[in-house]
């Protein structure tokens, strides 16, 4: 994600990253969000209050009530996330990748990019989960025009069960396109105070197995035995 984008304008195109890569933002950050501290090291927790994961964003909830949004950046973080009905977690959760806990027991992931959008309604930014899927009704096609446009360009998304409803105008220039907010998300970003896949929790394979219905699955799936 370029810092250098005007507010409220179209970003210019970029090489997209390899499936189940992040994609990279200025001066070469990630959106892993991948901690460098190991079991063991030491830790300052006043650090922990200046990490990506404090900053705050949230998902774009999506209804059968219209919601406005502008993109402002066609880029966003690919990120691979397993749906979990468990009260524990109820919701999206990342994928862990190696040896994965929810994999092994059969849960499908699902692969999604993280773009941030300005909310006009609320003044904030946050997270548009889209899947890279084509099929009618998808998301992403229907983004398409806000997203290839040169000026600032509003969508209205509704979501009917599996199907999506989007219209785009572009706003006139006396119209709100969040440029004082944008501006502040990409400053954050820069300074890696913002990462995008804070928005969904990274359980590590032992927290999955701790929930007890995942936990009993795992146990059906591999045979393992009550007391190891």
């Amino acid at each position: 994600m370029q810092g250098n984008i005007t507010p409220g304008e179209a970003a210019p195109g970029h090489d997209e990253a390899a499936p189940g890569e992040p994609v990279k933002c200025k001066e070469g950050c990630t959106a892993t969000g991948e901690s460098a501290n190991k079991e063991g090291d030491t830790v300052d927790l006043l650090d922990l209050l200046e990490s990506p994961q404090s900053a705050g964003l949230e998902v774009v909830r999506l209804g059968d009530s219209e919601t406005a949004v502008i993109p402002f950046t066609r880029e966003g973080a690919r990120v691979k996330l397993h749906y979990c009905e468990e009260p524990e977690i109820r919701g999206y959760a990342h994928c862990t990748d190696s040896d994965c806990v929810l994999c092994r027991i059969g849960r499908k992931a699902e692969d999604r990019m993280l773009l941030p959008v300005y909310l006009p309604a609320a003044r904030v930014v946050s997270i548009l989960a889209v899947s890279p899927s084509l099929r009618p009704y998808a998301l992403l096609p229907q983004l398409a025009p806000a997203l290839k446009a040169t000026t600032p360009t509003v969508a209205f998304i509704r979501r009917d069960g599996s199907r999506y409803l989007v219209t785009t105008r572009q706003l006139h220039t006396t119209e709100d396109a969040g440029a004082d907010v944008i501006k502040g998300f990409f400053e954050k970003h820069d300074a890696k105070q913002i990462e995008l896949g804070s928005v969904y929790p990274r359980l590590s394979n032992d927290q999955l197995a701790a929930v007890s219905e995942i936990g009993r699955l795992l146990a059906l799936k591999e045979g393992i035995r009550a007391g190891g």
